[in-house]
């Protein structure tokens, strides 16, 4: 098969991986690997589409045949250290995170931003997996990270907020939604969580006035108005 077929075969592949029909995918993308071609992308695929589906030995396979053809293939490394988690190898997990995050800080500079956008939102997928089972420092971790390869993101400093107030920093998470917010005013969710931490912190009626303020920002935002009833009596 010819270099140039190869190429339009992993682009196909690769549009209907987008559009989650995996099992046509897949067919595709072994086709390429039938062709002896070591595509690292390729095998990150496969590795995506078996652990979909359930079938973690094959998926681990990929994503190592991956990391064995770029080792510094980052997309991989952090697919493969959420397969460890969802296998409760945490240590594995901690590992790779580790590599990428040191991997990342290396090669920033000259990072095409699209690529660093890219692995910001994948160091944010490990962190929300982490918040989602309560390892609440790894979450942490991971959300700097991301904000570390794309600090504008609000949604992020929300979330790691979030993250620190369940953990007990209430006024880091304070100061992390004060520079959210100051980044940009226009995001609800910062708005109603600065208003729970301040409620955290037992100052209900400072929680009140943003939760009010937020009401006439964000009229149709169902969650300030029910933490607002909430706040009735203060």
């Amino acid at each position: 098969m010819l270099m140039s077929d190869v190429s339009s075969l992993i682009s196909e592949a690769k549009y209907l991986f987008k559009a989650q029909k995996y099992q046509k995918a897949e067919e595709l993308f072994k086709q390429v690997v039938a062709q002896k071609k070591d595509f690292a992308d390729v095998y990150n695929c496969l590795g995506l589409i078996a652990h979909e589906e359930g079938r973690y030995g094959e998926a681990m396979k990929h994503f190592k045949k991956a990391l064995k053809i770029n080792p510094r293939y980052t997309e991989a490394m952090l697919n493969l250290s959420i397969l460890y988690n969802d296998l409760g190898d945490f240590q594995n997990a901690k590992k790779l995170v580790s590599k990428s995050r040191r991997d990342a800080r290396s090669t920033k500079a000259a990072m095409d931003p699209f690529i660093r956008s890219k692995l910001a939102n994948k160091h944010a997928e490990v962190a929300d997996w982490y918040h989602g089972v309560g390892a609440y420092a790894e979450a942490i971790e991971e959300y700097q990270k991301a904000l570390g390869l794309e600090a504008k993101y609000v949604d992020l400093h929300t979330k790691m907020a979030v993250c620190l107030r369940e953990k007990g920093d209430l006024k880091k998470a304070l100061d992390e939604l004060k520079k959210a917010i100051r980044k940009n005013t226009n995001f609800p969710d910062a708005h109603v969580q600065l208003g729970v931490t301040y409620y955290a912190l037992g100052k209900k009626a400072e929680a009140r006035k943003t939760w009010k303020a937020a009401a006439k920002k964000f009229p149709k935002n169902t969650a300030v108005k029910m933490y607002l009833r909430c706040t009735e009596s203060v």
